[in-house]
């Protein structure tokens, strides 16, 4: 390309800023008559190609961003900033980091001695874990502009990553003579990480500002939550204490401690945490709901149901109220009324809490007059269902689209209604016992052998279901005990991992079409084995034996501390004995299904 003399290239830094400026501002027609004047000036040059992908990417058009920016890296010629520049930043937010890669070779060839450049290069290297470059292109930066602020935050994080602490600090401290709000800046850098889910680089970052500002409490309750997930508990749990000591009223320090401490299966301090949340902010539902969910937990069922109605007022809660203009329903008999008992979450938590509908009926229909108790159930288990027929009317559950009713209540309230306190107070298992074996006889079973059903995983959809759930490959040790014949009976998306699983594991979940039929299958075997997923709750509302995995903090209802269930006597609980321990667990219960076979074959 032939060269630009100093009077034609300094028209077109101003014709290009003009144009781009109209491209801020939305306005194309005129930012196209800006590049038609540079055209007409200097003919096609980088700074050309540069406008118009800035052009393009604004009236949201990637495709013809990038054409321009390809061309334009053809065209550059050295002392091409404002091109380079624009190809950059365009180049970062295209997201294809060969492309991405492509631009930062030819700026850094054309402008090495721009800072900006150099710091996205830096940027770019640390992303990529080429480390020595990034260093190289942090430093260049901050050397090339003296007071880059944004350059010496990541570099003094960069250092203290790579363990230069004391150089990481004179940096940020240099950095804060020029801006003296630079600890909020670094805390939202660690915010950004923990957001993705980056806990240990966050934990750099929060480090790092209580190094530079000991007593900066915000950062001190940030990097506790950040141990929490990095699972460091003693440490995370020091740290939210001394964030207490500095910010005694710091009301989500509390709550930060509280899920620690839960977590780490601590469920006292959990609890106290959570209530010093609670005084702090009487109205903060979060606070409520997980103060239930540890109480529930601790078996503390008389406040913990009480604290659980404050799911209603938690955003995150999955399940919303049902926006109705009848009264909820007081427990006091209908009296001709209909009462709507509402199937509020998923299948799991209907059948853990069908057991409490008979005492509610009981109530309802307790006056003179009788009434109508209407139950909702989902879809899947309203066969499930059938033994309640005689008491009830089953409806589907249509939210929104409800039969008409009197008054409601949501089965989940049932305890709190219903005055229960403590477990012994729970109405027993069996409660679901309204299907036979001849459903579903499981083909060519074999007497003599333990029999065992198998379920690995839940809904991915389910919060959380990452760490509840595990996989069928873990399960894998069981498929091979003499004496012992698996059946899967997994539904669902993790139905698809059974292509990888061994032939000696029978797969029945292919023909089963129901709740229904898992209950009739259940009924011809020994025993089942599953994670927390609903088929736990049917299996033990059927009061028939159950093994569940469990992971290190799981639900609250199978409270902490212990291997059985008051919630489900038949049931036997397997914990990691540490954090995604899946293969720990599995050993023990090859264990218990070994003891289980001798005892049947002996």
């Amino acid at each position: 390309m032939k060269p630009i003399d100093l009077r034609t290239r300094s028209k077109l830094f101003r014709g290009a800023k003009t144009a781009l400026k109209h491209i801020a501002e939305g306005k194309f027609d005129e930012a196209q008559k800006a590049t038609a004047d540079l055209l007409k000036e200097a003919g096609q040059t980088a700074i050309l190609m540069g406008v118009e992908a800035k052009a393009a990417w604004a009236q949201k058009n990637p495709k013809a961003a990038r054409q321009y920016l390809e061309k334009g890296l053809e065209m550059s010629v050295v002392g091409d900033l404002v091109f380079n520049r624009i190809a950059v930043e365009l180049g970062r937010q295209i997201g294809d980091d060969a492309f991405f890669e492509t631009v930062l070779r030819v700026a850094l060839k054309t402008t090495p001695s721009d800072a900006e450049i150099r710091y996205a290069a830096a940027g770019f290297c640390y992303r990529k874990g080429v480390i020595p470059a990034a260093r190289t292109h942090y430093e260049a930066a901050v050397n090339l502009k003296p007071r880059f602020v944004p350059a010496m935050r990541d570099l003094g994080i960069f250092y203290y990553e790579i363990g230069e602490k004391d150089r990481a600090l004179r940096v940020l401290r240099r950095a804060c003579e020029f801006d003296p709000k630079l600890r909020e800046s670094l805390l939202e850098l660690g915010n950004a990480r923990y957001r993705v889910k980056n806990y240990n680089g966050a934990a750099v970052v929060y480090e790092t500002v209580t190094r530079l500002e000991p007593d900066y409490s915000p950062a001190y309750s940030n990097l506790g939550s950040a141990y929490r997930h990095s699972l460091q508990f003693r440490k995370g749990a020091q740290t939210l204490k001394r964030a207490l000591l500095a910010e005694p009223e710091n009301a989500g320090g509390y709550y930060n401690l509280g899920n620690l401490e839960k977590e780490a299966a601590n469920l006292k301090p959990s609890i106290t945490a959570f209530r010093r949340a609670v005084a702090c902010r009487p109205g903060e539902a979060t606070f409520h709901w997980n103060l239930a969910l540890a109480l529930l937990a601790d078996g503390q069922l008389g406040e913990g149901f009480d604290e659980y109605e404050w799911r209603w007022e938690t955003e995150s809660f999955p399940t919303k109220k049902r926006d109705v203009t009848q009264p909820e329903w007081d427990g006091s008999p209908l009296e001709g009324r209909t009462l709507l008992v509402v199937s509020e979450q998923g299948i799991g938590d209907a059948l853990q809490f069908l057991r409490f509908v008979p005492e509610a009926i009981k109530r309802a229909q307790a006056g003179a007059k009788k009434g109508r108790v209407l139950l909702e159930a989902h879809d899947e288990i309203l066969d499930v269902y059938a033994y309640y027929k005689d008491m009830v009317e089953l409806v589907p559950r249509r939210p929104g689209k409800e039969p008409d009713f009197d008054c409601h209540i949501a089965q989940l309230s049932l305890p709190k209604l219903l005055g229960v306190k403590t477990t012994e107070d729970l109405p027993k298992a069996p409660y679901i016992n309204s299907i036979s074996p001849d459903r579903f006889p499981v083909p060519d079973l074999d007497p003599a052998k333990l029999n065992v059903g198998v379920v690995w995983g839940g809904n991915p959809a389910f919060p959380g279901d990452d760490i509840r759930s595990s996989k069928v490959e873990y399960y894998e040790p069981l498929f091979g005990l003499d004496g012992v014949q698996c059946y899967s009976l997994q539904k669902g998306p993790r139905e698809a991992d059974l292509a990888d699983a061994p032939p000696s594991l029978i797969p029945l979940s292919r023909d089963i079409k129901s709740f229904a039929d898992t209950v009739s299958i259940v009924r011809q075997l020994d025993v089942t084995v599953t994670t927390c997923t609903s088929v736990a709750h049917l299996v033990g509302g059927m009061g028939c034996p159950v093994f569940v995995l469990l992971s290190h903090n799981p639900d609250w209802r199978w409270l902490q501390h212990r291997d059985d269930s008051p919630w489900y006597p038949s049931a036997r609980l397997f914990r990691q004995a540490k954090p995604g321990d899946w293969p720990g667990v599995i050993e023990k219960i090859g264990v218990a299904l070994n003891e289980m076979r001798k005892a049947k074959t002996s």
